[in-house]
């Protein structure tokens, strides 16, 4: 009877633990004396479509270079570290342990560090004395042989995409990269060589979409899903440019979309969910459709329909679509004057405040500067200049610059998406974004503040019911 019983919880708790994620922890140390006493943040992403950071943990170096970090993770999925121009990838299993090696040390000038339109270069993470089996092993290995094969036969693949070339390339693959008991691994080589029958159809094919997507559900943390569903589903709703489904997007019909991609395009419920929520972020930005629409679709991604995990990609999508919009909040910055003292935005709640990200130390910043002196003079009880510059050390407003000079250990980049100077925000009276970015002072801002006072004093003299001057 004991035994009997003791068996009956043994399935019980079976049943229990079926469905949950375990966390296990993951070790990652090494020894790189080039970034000794530096840190290095490491994250995962939430998802590949918002592409929202979450932070694994922070590599914290030594003097001689040495690190240790530990982590629970739930499931096996790529870890990204952004420095130096690199963006160093690894991907991390539960419970297992990694000495990594760094790429050289480079140092990048601020113009560099600056460049919008700079990409990091992706690099994988080095493994000390690696397990040929390794998942990481397996990948990169894999990853130089297609990179030498892709190189070699470029033309043939990409302009003159010649089926016979890429089935004998995915043969080769196949021969030198035989099947092995690892299923990360496996889904890794597939989705790797789908890009190889993409440059052939560009995924118009039913046979390619089946292969891939159809018969799939979405691997969220294989990076090279990732790459091949964004070649295949951006701006998909242009791309398909049907009248019935643009009925629906534009009278914000999000079950009827769904219903749509499942029934009449056959995808899984997984599928149409994901490439719906890729859509909904591109078509954003596209004239075709209107935000109001594409923001209230997203507002519909609720339960039972759809996931948690597919809701919360939808509210960060929303979230980052939104993000730095005239009528939303500012993002939260600390500020503090050249004496030390904190400036807070909401001290001046009843002025318009002009934050201006600028260097006193660039001529263009100083033109700005210069230009500012009669704007500040012109609008001086109405409008409540900060400026924040980069480093406060030294610095002294012998040019009698108008406006409060701080500096911010906040991350601008980040919170502001300031990556050059100047640039500049206009926060109204109610403590919202009113313009953003706003005018530079050289590039229109006098224009712009002179009509939102006509504007107020419009308003104010028809409160008062008094006709205003033409």
């Amino acid at each position: 009877m004991k035994r009997k019983t003791a068996l009956v919880l043994l399935i019980l708790a079976g049943l229990l633990f079926a469905g949950k994620s375990w966390s296990a922890p993951v070790k990652i140390s090494g020894k790189a004396s080039g970034y000794a006493s530096n840190f290095i943040d490491l994250y995962t992403l939430h998802d590949f479509i918002s592409e929202e950071k979450v932070k694994l943990g922070t590599l914290r170096f030594s003097s001689d270079g040495a690190f240790i970090l530990t982590a629970d993770i739930t499931e096996t999925n790529i870890c990204l570290a952004d420095f130096d121009g690199y963006q160093g990838m690894i991907y991390l299993e539960p419970g297992k342990s990694y000495e990594i090696v760094f790429p050289p040390k480079r140092t990048l000038t601020e113009a560099q560090k600056r460049n919008p339109f700079v990409k990091p270069e992706p690099v994988w993470f080095g493994i000390v004395s690696p397990d040929k089996n390794d998942l990481n092993y397996k990948i990169q290995q894999f990853e130089q042989e297609y990179a030498k094969l892709e190189s070699k036969y470029f033309d043939q693949i990409f302009i003159s995409q010649t089926k016979s070339l890429v089935d004998t390339i995915k043969l080769m693959l196949d021969n030198n990269f035989p099947k092995t008991n690892l299923s990360f691994f496996e889904a890794h080589k597939l989705f790797r060589k789908a890009n190889l029958d993409f440059a052939l159809n560009q995924g118009k094919i039913t046979e390619f979409m089946e292969t891939y997507f159809n018969s799939h559900k979405p691997a969220y943390n294989l990076a090279a899903y990732a790459v091949i569903f964004n070649q295949v589903f951006t701006n998909y709703f242009s791309r398909l440019n049907n009248p019935e489904i643009n009925k629906e997007i534009n009278s914000a019909n999000l079950q009827k979309l769904d219903e749509y991609f499942q029934q009449k395009l056959h995808f899984n419920t997984e599928l149409s969910h994901l490439v719906l929520l890729k859509s909904l972020n591109d078509a954003y930005y596209s004239k075709q459709f209107t935000k109001a629409s594409i923001l209230k679709m997203l507002g519909q991604v609720k339960s039972p329909d759809w996931n948690a995990f597919e809701q919360e990609t939808a509210r960060l999508i929303s979230t980052k679509l939104v993000y730095l919009t005239s009528g939303t909040a500012p993002p939260a910055i600390s500020l503090k004057n050249l004496n030390g003292q904190k400036v807070n935005l909401a001290d001046y709640r009843n002025a318009y405040i002009y934050l201006h990200f600028t260097d006193p130390q660039n001529t263009i910043c100083r033109q700005h500067l210069d230009a500012l002196k009669s704007i500040s003079a012109r609008y001086k009880e109405k409008l409540v200049i900060i400026n924040v510059i980069p480093d406060g050390k030294g610095f002294k407003n012998e040019s009698a610059w108008p406006g409060i000079f701080t500096t911010t250990e906040t991350n601008i980049e980040t919170s502001y998406k300031v990556k050059t100077f100047p640039n500049s925000f206009l926060i109204g009276k109610d403590g919202k974004l009113l313009l953003s970015p706003a005018p530079n002072p050289i590039d229109g801002l006098d224009r712009q503040i002179g009509q939102l006072l006509k504007s107020d004093y419009i308003r104010e003299m028809q409160k008062s019911g008094k006709q205003a001057p033409k």
